[in-house]
């Protein structure tokens, strides 16, 4: 039995290949450490691992199934290129009760006497003569025989499992993600992480009116984001708002506490991220979600922090589409337990949608106490390691 490991768009990075399938193969070596006798190869488009036995196969696939870089997790057979050895093996292992299939060739050794085209045709020929009872259909066939001429043998398989896809972690850089408990934030962080990024967490606490529940929501979050992601452990900062909160009560202008609150929240994670080497923030937003997810509201939310780059990975999706990914990642059900976060606790009845810059910086002119505390929030943020 082969294991037999796509990395799918890795292979369409050209001169920078190289350094992708590097740090992939590096990852995936890291989180099967506990299996030493296993062999993993490197090839043009993908990894093999020869000889595996069904339930080294059945654990490895569900690691290798979380890892960023691995499009398909492919149950593969070696064989040889003489096709009549090759299609006896075949033969031998399809189910007899199934009445239809058809042939999928690639052929990477290009010297080989017959193309892609004309092995279909062969190998489909053969088999029909000696499985009568079967039928080639093109379209929805009960079976797909995919083969593989490779440079002296082939490989062929019938099923393969959708892997994670994206860039291998750590090729991106690191990020710092603003988390709740609710079901946009963790689903950003996960897209982050298929892209290749190292992602850490901070969350905003305002005790005694968040509960400590509310953190272990948050904690179990991160957990199941990293679910089998051995690479490396994400740092979740806790940072105690209450004080700032209280300041930005004594606003005048309730519509803008909102804006004021995540400008500094905002802030707050930008100073984190420089001193953490992280290359940028990242949040949850959706277009026109809540208040301050409209255009105005971003711009001016964002101007806090300068050209500070923030990362949004579900800008452009709708709820529906988010609740889709949570529900497919596992964090839906934890997402929903009822215990409010920091924001979810100070939305004024009537916040603005599209608040100017000018205003919300005269208003924090106005916050006398504002700044001192926030440079003491900043000394006081806990690190805690999500293992």
């Amino acid at each position: 039995m082969l294991l037999y490991l796509k990395y799918g768009e890795l292979v369409l990075k050209g001169g920078n290949r190289k350094k992708f399938t590097d740090l992939l193969h590096k990852n995936i070596r890291f989180s099967l450490r506990n299996f030493p006798s296993l062999s993993l190869k490197k090839e043009f488009d993908s990894f093999s691992i020869d000889n595996i036995d069904e339930q080294q196969f059945s654990e490895v696939s569900s690691i290798v199934q979380n890892i960023s870089g691995i499009s398909w997790i492919i149950n593969a057979y070696n064989s040889s290129t003489d096709l009549e050895k090759l299609v006896e093996q075949i033969v031998s292992m399809l189910p007899k009760e199934a009445k239809s299939f058809r042939v999928d060739t690639k052929r990477q050794d290009k010297n080989f006497r017959l193309n892609s085209m004309e092995i279909n045709a062969k190998v489909g020929e053969m088999i029909l003569e000696k499985l009568p009872s079967y039928k080639v259909d093109l379209h929805k066939p009960q079976i797909k025989i995919n083969i593989e001429i490779k440079y002296k043998k082939a490989i062929f398989y019938f099923e393969k499992i959708k892997g994670f896809g994206g860039f291998p972690i750590g090729i991106a850089g690191k990020v710092l993600m603003l988390i709740s408990g609710g079901i946009d934030s963790p689903i950003a962080a996960k897209l982050l992480l298929k892209k290749g990024f190292i992602v850490d967490f901070i969350t905003f606490i305002t005790p005694p009116h968040t509960s400590p529940i509310a953190l272990e929501k948050v904690e179990k979050l991160i957990k199941i984001i990293s679910l089998n992601n051995s690479l490396y452990e994400p740092s979740l900062h806790v940072c105690n708002f209450t004080n700032l909160q209280n300041e930005l009560s004594h606003m005048s202008d309730k519509t803008y506490q909102i804006t004021i609150m995540r400008r500094y929240f905002f802030k707050i994670a930008r100073d984190l991220a420089l001193k953490e080497k992280c290359h940028a923030i990242a949040t949850g937003e959706s277009i026109g979600q809540v208040a301050s997810q409209t255009i105005e509201s971003m711009t001016t939310i964002q101007n806090a922090i300068g050209d500070f780059i923030v990362l949004r990975p579900l800008v452009t999706y709708d709820k529906n589409e988010i609740i889709d990914l949570a529900i497919k990642y596992k964090t839906y059900e934890t997402s929903i337990l009822p215990y409010a976060d920091c924001c979810a606790l100070f939305v004024p009845k009537n916040p603005v949608t599209k608040p100017s810059v000018l205003k919300a910086e005269k208003i924090e002119k106005n916050l006398e106490l504002a700044e001192q505390v926030y440079q003491n929030i900043l000394s006081k943020i806990v690190k805690k390691k999500c293992e």
